[in-house]
């Protein structure tokens, strides 16, 4: 090799070695900056917390609330459309908005947080028939907080009392245990002050609450209405449906009262303590579910139709938990896993089932399995409320209507067969669409160059490609992409 030639390398990889060099000093002064930002915000945040009780002395400003959103009001029909055997798919286009035998099982009821024991250094409370056990510690609240004033009281009552950072950290760490998501570790928080005291005014509870909600990170604020109650007040992620809400320093913040209220809609004025803007920085809710870690106890399903079927088993002792978890948005449903064991189990079962299957005659197949598999009812026949259900909960109860069909076809239709679709929402409807590659036949639209065809599975009898004759004519938004 010449020296030249050498020189010329050398020289090279001193310029790399420089780059590089120069490329992790970067980043390091990147990392010294965004850690500084966070010590920042934390240092100040802290401030805010100090002086909490000072905040809650001061003025108070109210608010009109504001009632509940709700995600669609056109009434579902009571019984499921059934298909004219003599129609047939036609080319009627639609175009989309925006991107956005099975054992009978009886609604799941509520259940009431109560103190199983207080032996020991433990405390172990029953949530939804779950036995948590925590540990004890030595906290003395208000009987009850009446004035806005008495909410600054027990704030430094809190402040004052060690064991209030050691409950923090208690709760903290239960919620992890069991990979609870942001709303969980507040509805844990609340029904703990529930079982722990229960002969206390629930405003003092929700005081508490408020004050671990705080203390973990969330943007979380306390608020009296008309009528007394204490409200705690939380933005969160998603939209949430069926919650009243006001809203201040331009983000909505959802009510929320003690497990063991109802809200009172007599009078919709809310008072809160006026914050630094800078309270707002905190964590939202995020109420999207992940696999959470409870005990087992199993359930067997079964769903079959035309050669096509699922059996096998589910946690039962999930669904207490999630009956009346807040609704939220189609997609945000489609987007949570609980159970992934199960949904594992599910796409391998069909997808050896259809696996022979040409692409067309697989879609149909799944579509009017959904269809015809299970039994229909809309929410409100069954459980007596709005309830959109996660994909588990299909193989839990025995009925179930069209939002909770096509989250659970949407996602077999990728799964199983790897299908592109959408799940879309037409008023007071939700259905679906899917690509099949040589296909464009039918009821359908155009989306980033391709053909999806309506496939949808609570018209019951209808194959892919027809859509049901009172949205022929909607234009339907969609809601998730599967693809």
């Amino acid at each position: 090799m010449s020296k030249k030639l050498t020189t010329i390398i050398l020289s090279a990889m001193l310029s790399v070695s420089a780059v590089s060099q120069q490329s992790g000093d970067m980043q390091s002064s990147f990392e010294d900056f965004r850690r500084g930002l966070l010590d920042d915000f934390n240092n100040f945040r802290n401030d805010i917390l100090a002086d909490y009780a000072k905040f809650l002395d001061g003025v108070w400003v109210e608010y009109s609330g504001f009632k509940g959103q709700e995600r669609n009001n056109t009434p579902k029909p009571e019984l499921p459309p059934l298909v004219d055997p003599d129609s047939t798919p036609d080319t009627t286009p639609t175009k989309p908005g925006r991107s956005d035998d099975k054992p009978a099982v009886s609604p799941v009821k509520d259940t009431t947080p109560v103190a199983l024991s207080n032996g020991g250094n433990d405390f172990t409370f029953s949530y939804y028939g779950i036995e948590m056990q925590i540990p004890d510690v030595d906290i003395r609240l208000m009987e009850r907080l009446s004035k806005t004033k008495d909410f600054a009281e027990q704030w430094r009552m809190l402040d004052a009392n060690p064991a209030s950072e050691q409950l923090i950290k208690n709760i903290s760490d239960l919620a992890k245990r069991h990979n609870f998501n942001d709303y969980l570790t507040y509805d844990l928080a609340a029904r703990y002050a529930v079982a722990k005291y229960p002969n206390i005014s629930p405003s003092s509870r929700t005081s508490l609450v408020h004050y671990i909600m705080t203390h973990l990170g969330f943007d979380a604020r306390i608020g009296v209405n008309g009528s007394g109650q204490a409200l705690l007040m939380l933005p969160c992620k998603q939209t949430v449906y069926g919650y009243m809400f006001l809203v201040f320093d331009n983000a909505k913040y959802y009510v929320f009262v003690d497990p063991q209220e109802k809200l009172s809609m007599s009078d919709t004025r809310i008072s809160t303590c006026q914050l630094p803007k800078a309270a707002a920085n905190a964590s939202k809710i995020d109420l999207r579910l992940n696999p959470i870690n409870i005990p087992y106890k199993a359930k067997t399903y079964s769903v079959s139709h035309d050669g096509v079927e699922i059996h096998g088993e589910v946690n039962e002792n999930l669904f207490p938990i999630i009956y009346k978890y807040p609704q939220m948005p189609i997609s945000d449903y489609a987007e949570s896993e609980l159970l992934p064991d199960l949904r594992r189990d599910v796409v391998a079962q069909l997808k050896a089932q259809l696996a022979d299957k040409p692409t067309a005659e697989a879609v149909d197949a799944l579509l009017q399995f959904v269809q015809s598999g299970f039994d229909y009812a809309t929410d409100h026949q069954y459980h007596g409320f709005e309830k959109p259900y996660f994909f588990e909960e299909m193989l839990f109860y025995d009925k179930c209507d069209c939002e909770d069909r096509v989250v659970f076809y949407t996602y077999l239709l990728w799964n199983v067969l790897g299908v592109e679709n959408h799940l879309l929402a037409y008023p007071g409807h939700e259905s679906a669409s899917v690509t099949i590659p040589g296909k464009t036949r039918g009821d359908a639209y155009n989306y980033d160059g391709k053909t999806f065809l309506i496939s949808d599975p609570t018209y019951i009898g209808a194959k892919t490609g027809m859509c049901m004759p009172n949205f022929k004519s909607k234009t339907p938004e969609i809601d998730h992409i599967y693809r």
